[in-house]
Formats: structure tokens, C-alpha cells, sequence
């Protein structure tokens, strides 16, 4: 086991109850075409509902980056999705909760050709290699700089640099996940989102305004999805980084994702 690899078997009972279920992410094939499979990069297969998300101000188009069939996910008494539709993301160089597209699969998808002389809104994400998507269901633990993993270790007196080891080795052969714990650079996201979506997006980076907040209710956001850089894909998010979506616990139980908070961590 892993724990035991990383020299924590002490902890392993307190280690394991703080795991949360995840659904990890792996690539598989180059993408051959297939019409509602998962995958990451090339377009989209959308249903005549759901245009392609658009900047009408700019007249520019948001860059497609991945979508999750719901079906293909693995079975367990904690998932939170609905087992038919997609799930996909769409990306800009702004925290956009309409990055995040669901759909109900009650109709016929086609994949989504955009005309030759579209523009995006950003280039970052131009020359994605695509590729199919796989899914593993894991056991995810408290990450680095957020406010569950400060806490174990101190509880616990852990070594920091060997527990944050054990959550990379983990997320080793991913290309990001669904659910799980979040992640942080520097500090806790979940803060940043309560604040953004529930008190005053003006505050963001008002830390005189912040402290004046009760920040336990951040505790409410959740990890929905993250996704790292990855050479394979040929994707980068600033310098080697990671994009994660927050949600709320009450709008993922509505499957409501029109205030998810989009977060683009990089060091």
C-alpha cells in the first residue's frame, strides 16, 4: 500500500479516514472519432440544444478542452452525477462559470464543426492532441496547502513534504480528477470560491474584507473537476499548472453548475 511505502504506517487508520471517493482520470488512445466518448481535445459532440459557448461581446469562441460521458464513469454509492449525459468544459483566460456545459442526454449528439474562420478567445489551447478518456475510482486525501491537509499534519505531527509525496504519487498517472479533495497553491481555494460566489467578488484579494468572514463556510465548496498540464496533450495551464472547478454541495445535488467557480492555479 502506499502508505506503507511512503513511510506513514503509523497513520494509516487517520490517513484512511479522511480519504474521499475520486474518479481519476487517465488518457487512453489517440482519439479515433468515436461520437460521445469521453475524451479530451478535438470538438465536442453537442446536442442542437446547446450551441457552442461564445463571448457575444468579443464575438469569439470559448476553446474546447474535454468532455466526460456520465455513463462511462464507474459505479459507486457516493456519485453524485446522473448516469446518462455529459459533462463538458470549455475554457477562456477568465473564471467563467459557463466554462462548465451539462447535458441531460435526452437528445441525438453531433460532433460540433465551428466554421474555418472562427476565432477563440484565447490560444491556449489551439494545438490539443486529442485523445479518449478513461476513468478509475480512487481514494483521494487531504492536498497540499489546503485547509484539511494543514490540519491532519498537525494533528498527526506529519512530516508535510512526505504526505503531499503520497498525493502526487497518487494523482501519478492522471491527467487530472472528479471529485476527490481539492488543491492549493499557497492557500486553501475553497475560500476564494465562497468569497467569488457568495459574499463579494470584489473581495477576492480584500484580505482586511476576508478576515471579517466566516470562512467555515467555504468548507460547503467541492472539488468538481481538475485537470493538469499535460505533455501528452500538448497542454499547458500557466507555468505547468492545473484548472480546477469548485462547486457548491447544494448545486451539485440540483446538478446545478451555473455558479461554479473556475480556479487556474500555477506557481
Amino acid at each position: 500500500m502506499l502508505i506503507h511505502e511512503h513511510g506513514l504506517s503509523e497513520h494509516q487508520d487517520d490517513i484512511l479516514a479522511s480519504v474521499r471517493p475520486a474518479i481519476f482520470m487517465k488518457l487512453g488512445q489517440a482519439e479515433l472519432g468515436h461520437k460521445g466518448q469521453s475524451r479530451i481535445g478535438g470538438v465536442p459532440d453537442l446536442p442542437k440544444s446547446i450551441p457552442w459557448p461564445k463571448d457575444v461581446l468579443l464575438g469569439r469562441y470559448f476553446c474546447f478542452l474535454l468532455q466526460i460521458n456520465l455513463a462511462q464513469l464507474p459505479t459507486f454509492s457516493e456519485n453524485p452525477f446522473p448516469k446518462q449525459g455529459m459533462l463538458y468544459l470549455f475554457t477562456t483566460d477568465e473564471n467563467n462559470a459557463e466554462q462548465i456545459v451539462f447535458y441531460d442526454g435526452s437528445e441525438p449528439l453531433q460532433p460540433a464543426h465551428l466554421p474555418e474562420d472562427a476565432l477563440f478567445i484565447t490560444d491556449w489551447y489551439e494545438n490539443l492532441v486529442a485523445h479518449r478518456l478513461e476513468f478509475d475510482l480512487f481514494l483521494d486525501i487531504p492536498r497540499c496547502a489546503t485547509d484539511d491537509f494543514y490540519a491532519l499534519c498537525e494533528r498527526l505531527k506529519l512530516d508535510e513534504l512526505k504526505f503531499g509525496d503520497l498525493g502526487t504519487t497518487l494523482s501519478k498517472n492522471s491527467i487530472g480528477k472528479l471529485l476527490g479533495h481539492v488543491s492549493g497553491i499557497d492557500h486553501d481555494p475553497r475560500k476564494d470560491a465562497y468569497v467569488v460566489r457568495e459574499v463579494n467578488p470584489e473581495w477576492l484579494y480584500n484580505y482586511e474584507q476576508r478576515r471579517t468572514l466566516d470562512m467555515t463556510r467555504a468548507q460547503n465548496w467541492h472539488n468538481l473537476l481538475e485537470v493538469e498540464s499535460s505533455i501528452s496533450v500538448e497542454l499547458t495551464f500557466g507555468d505547468a499548472g492545473y484548472l480546477q472547478i469548485l462547486i457548491h454541495s447544494e448545486d451539485l445535488k440540483r446538478q446545478d453548475f451555473s455558479r461554479v467557480y473556475v480556479n487556474l492555479e500555477s506557481s
